[in-house]
């Protein structure tokens, strides 16, 4: 749930810091007060789409921030997990910030790191939902109609859900294999042919080591050096061997031993030198005959070459071919004997996928018929919650029901759902699309959500004007059906109905005032005397018979 929201510079909010309970919190001011400032607001922090003109005028910047306890939220704790945002020193709290500058650009954070619009739009399915005269449409939907149905049903029943989904998907997997594999064989012949000249080249190209390339493109350059090579190598085999007229370095390494050697008894420095020159030499030696074995085998070879630069040509020509390189060919060859077994042997492949597809088929239909006949359980369950619910709520005789619309079996099953409802006494039922007013749906959608009330995990709901061309009783039903639902969840209410902000748990005032040619609208949390003010207010009549009656009402 929502513990806490601060405002700074925010449309014409320039600060407020408010704190949040559990049960029903009630928002309440005169008309044009300003109280959609935090509803705003609260769309901001579930990700909706920033623009210009947030910025209270005369500031350069403006801040939302609000913490939410997640305790018991697992899903959430697994999807911020998930996605590398928990908050490690208590991950049962959750803090998100907005920071937007008057141009309408800004900043996003959770849990202190910078993020994106796109992770708050994928947090806000698990802290709440809003609904007011635009979110309501929503409730039209027939997908939404679908869900809320569904989310009557338990733990088992999602199971299943799931299960259809993962079934249906394998089974259109086969489907599109088969599809393809059908259609390939149509073009079969042609594509023997093409496959065939594929492998013909790559055959007489007789490829086996995946590393020749990198040793043949070696050998090239030893070869188109050899000449270089020979005459270095002899060179250096000179310097360490010598000639008649002058001594090598080996044999100049020798004689410095010998000269050591004489006198290496007399200093241990002196021994150890003898020692180092000792081992000098005879590495000298090694070389000499390493080098001289390395120059005798360095021929000249041009006929190697010739072969070494015409197979590197022929594997460089197939891979332009085949648009790949030496590695690819490897994997094309692979692919190719992969798709002509295929080809020449389409009865098998084509069986092997029919055998398959017989055995999803049966559990994808199994699974259809338990969603929809569970589904038809759960309508009328539902049917007969909501109706009462509805009639609590002001509608006389109303009648709810779900209504299975069979379709063509997919992911979600066999059938839409479509409310449909009858708001007054003997008048026929019809798709609660085409008869619902905004008020009227907004207390449908409330009817709805008390009796789903215990079948989902979202701990936070927030109602806008749901309260709108009511009065009387119904107001009195819809504010009894807010109390109970705030002892399920926490709800955040804007109300203008003293009977339901009486019921608040928590009460808070919107004002709006003109300092200085500029407008200012503040936030406050009301209790004791300071409730009764507003209460009264609302009532029309703050003398002293509209306080005590205001106190009453408030049992104060």
């Amino acid at each position: 749930m929502i513990t806490e929201i601060q405002l700074e510079n925010f449309l014409f909010m320039p600060k407020a810091d408010l704190n949040f309970s559990k049960g029903l919190n009630v928002i309440t001011g005169e008309t044009g007060a300003g109280k959609s400032v935090l509803l705003e607001a609260v769309k901001l922090l579930l990700g909706k789409k920033s623009r210009s003109g947030i910025v209270f005028k005369g500031k350069n910047s403006a801040k939302i921030q609000a913490e939410f306890n997640i305790k018991g939220l697992t899903a959430l704790q697994n999807y911020l997990e998930q996605a590398g945002f928990t908050n490690d020193e208590d991950p049962d709290l959750l803090t998100i910030t907005r920071t937007f500058k008057d141009e309408g650009t800004g900043r996003v954070l959770v849990n202190g790191l910078m993020t994106t619009v796109a992770l708050l739009k994928g947090i806000g399915p698990y802290l709440m939902e809003i609904h007011g005269q635009n979110e309501h449409q929503t409730l039209l939907d027939s997908n939404t109609q679908r869900e809320l149905l569904d989310k009557a049903g338990g733990s088992v029943f999602h199971d299943k859900l799931e299960k259809l989904s993962e079934v249906y998907k394998q089974r259109k997997s086969l489907r599109d294999k088969l599809e393809e594999l059908e259609n390939k064989s149509k073009h079969a012949s042609e594509r023997i042919e093409e496959l065939e000249a594929i492998k013909k080249d790559l055959d007489e190209l007789n490829i086996k080591d995946p590393n020749e390339e990198d040793e043949l493109k070696e050998t090239l350059k030893k070869l188109s050096n050899s000449e270089q090579i020979i005459t270095a190598l002899q060179g250096s085999l000179s310097c360490l061997t010598g000639s008649e007229e002058t001594s090598g370095a080996t044999m100049l390494a020798y004689r410095a031993s010998e000269q050591l050697r004489k006198v290496a008894d007399y200093d241990c420095d002196i021994d150890n030198y003898y020692k180092r020159i000792t081992d000098l030499y005879y590495e000298l030696k090694s070389l000499e005959s390493d080098i001289e074995a390395t120059a005798e085998n360095s021929d000249l070879d041009p006929e190697k070459l010739y072969e070494v630069q015409s197979r590197l040509s022929e594997i460089q020509r197939i891979c332009r071919k085949y648009s790949t390189d030496f590695a690819g060919l490897f994997e094309l060859n692979k692919e190719c004997e992969k798709e002509l077994s295929e080809l020449t042997e389409p009865d098998q492949s084509r069986n092997k996928i029919l055998k398959e597809l017989e055995v999803i088929d049966k559990e994808f239909i199994n699974l259809v018929k338990e969603v929809t006949q569970e589904r038809k359980n759960l309508a009328k369950q539902l049917n007969k919650s909501v109706s009462h619910e509805m009639e609590q709520l002001g509608f006389n005789s109303a009648i709810f029901e779900a209504t299975l619309l069979p379709i063509e079996a997919g992911s979600h099953g066999a059938e839409n759902i479509e409310f449909y409802v009858s708001l007054n006494p003997g008048a026929p039922s019809a798709p609660l699309r085409k008869i619902a007013s905004g008020g009227e749906l907004s207390r449908v959608a409330l009817a709805i959500k008390k009796v789903l009330a215990n079948s989902d995990k979202l701990p936070t709901l927030v109602f806008d004007e749901i309260d709108t061309g009511i009065g009387g009783k119904t107001a009195e039903a819809v504010a009894d059906s807010l109390r109970s639902l705030g002892k399920q969840k926490q709800v955040l209410l804007v109300t203008h109905l003293h009977q339901i902000a009486k019921e608040g748990t928590h009460h808070f005032t919107v004002t709006k005032s003109v300092k200085d040619n500029l407008t200012e609208v503040n936030i406050n949390r009301v209790e004791g005397e300071d409730r009764v003010n507003e209460i009264a207010r609302m009532l029309g009549n703050t003398d002293e018979n509209g306080l005590a009656f205001a106190r009453s009402l408030l049992e104060i």
